[in-house]
């Protein structure tokens, strides 16, 4: 899978902008606040629907877009890709609109046809490597479980739709939680219990099918970042513990010894309603929902111990790139599709010998590579000598000659 054309229209500083980018990928260098990281985030967001720096998708917007038409402010984004033989384009159209909660409305489509958001992922598989990273160890749990719903969404339309319907009931059951602690209203009441069951065998239902996945995923995961671990330094032993809210007790979580995901889901979902009616006492004092996949967490080791308490900054910038190349791994395997790697100057966070590691590592697959840097020193390394490089300046992209990097 390869990104042929990417077209940008008042998307944050760029007006307009065509980026035909090599199959193989290319190398960009500029300064600080140029514009390298939005070529990036509008791949991920044509990728995934959702920006990786915002939830505001109003400041995607470049400010003084639609002046000249006299239309509202907006921004159109388009990527043509070649996939399997195939040629499929994705766009995405944002514009501000003041009878929308959120203040803009959201538009897709996929080979020229409207489409939902749901219908979108997946289509450009991605997998970002940013210095933010280190925010998937050292951040919230909500950071991890984002990150684990964007991976996983890639590869399954099911866990997608199963996640949004699942987020909407919890809501809107945090919504009567709410509303019969307002109104000292027993929770444990045949009335409010009928009320509440109407909520929970949709929210058992999809929610076991999130950990059942979950689980499946991170069990595959755990294996492969212990092995890109190894192969970036060698004295690492990385783990990956999947922790999730409801109590799975002495269960082996492995799917396969469950003989396939839908099997671990049945065991799952009968725990899990067990588990919400022993936990009505709680939710009644408390107004939400405390058991389920919303508030499950991901835990990073390092020989065995807590990564964010004992592991250097170093050891934990290691250990989140280790991860991103199981990422890799995983979407190769389980869809056949060689991901687009995005390293978003995160070269220069890396020793030499680490860097050099991590650029065999990421060049190796033949995915298509788009890598960014502030130094041109960075991109030196040979096993990316072949990559094209482009400069970013004042809302342009240029490709320049082959002999740039001996200026």
């Amino acid at each position: 899978m390869n990104i042929v054309l990417l077209r940008l229209e008042e998307f944050r500083s760029y007006r307009h902008l065509d980026l035909c980018i090599p199959a193989i990928g290319c190398r960009i260098v500029g300064n600080n606040a140029s514009g390298k990281t939005t070529l990036l985030e509008a791949i991920v967001v044509l990728a995934t629907s959702r920006s990786p720096r915002t939830q505001v998708d109003r400041e995607l917007i470049n400010w003084m877009s639609g002046e000249q038409y006299g239309v509202p402010p907006y921004c159109r984004l388009q990527a043509d890709l070649e996939s399997g033989g195939e040629r499929h384009k994705v766009e995405m159209s944002l514009q501000v609109d003041s009878a929308v909660r959120t203040g803009s409305k959201k538009t897709f489509s996929l080979d020229q046809r409207s489409v939902r958001a749901h219908d979108v992922v997946g289509a450009i598989k991605v997998v970002l490597f940013s210095p933010d990273d280190l925010l998937l160890v050292s951040g919230p749990p909500s950071e991890r479980r984002r990150h684990l719903d964007i991976l996983i969404s890639q590869l399954d339309r099911e866990y997608l739709r199963a996640l949004s319907r699942f987020n909407r009931i919890v809501s809107q059951r945090n919504g009567l939680l709410k509303s019969f602690l307002r109104q000292r209203v027993d929770a444990r009441s045949p009335a409010s219990e009928a009320q509440l069951a109407f909520w929970d065998e949709s929210l058992v239902a999809d929610g076991s099918y999130i950990v059942a996945k979950r689980l499946q995923i991170v069990e595959l995961l755990k294996r492969s970042m212990a092995h890109h671990g190894k192969r970036l330094s060698p004295d690492m032993e990385l783990d990956l513990c999947y922790q999730p809210r409801v109590e799975l007790g002495t269960l082996d979580t492995a799917p396969a010894s469950h003989g396939s995901v839908d099997d671990l889901r049945a065991v799952i979902a009968s725990r899990f309603e067990r588990q919400l009616s022993d936990a009505r006492g709680e939710e009644a004092r408390r107004g939400v929902t405390v058991v389920g996949p919303h508030r499950d967490d991901v835990m990073f080791a390092l020989d065995g111990r807590p990564l964010s308490q004992f592991g250097s900054r170093g050891q934990q910038r290691l250990a989140v790139v280790a991860l991103k190349l199981a990422e890799a791994t995983l979407i190769r395997e389980e869809s056949g599709d060689l991901p687009i790697l995005l390293l978003d100057d995160v070269l220069s966070e890396l020793d030499e010998v680490h860097r050099i590691r991590l650029v065999a590592e990421v060049v190796s697959p033949g995915c298509q590579v788009i890598v960014t840097s502030t130094e041109v020193g960075s991109l030196a390394d040979e096993a990316i000598a072949h990559l094209p490089l482009a400069r970013v300046q004042a809302g342009t992209v240029s490709f320049q000659q082959a002999d740039a990097l001996a200026e």
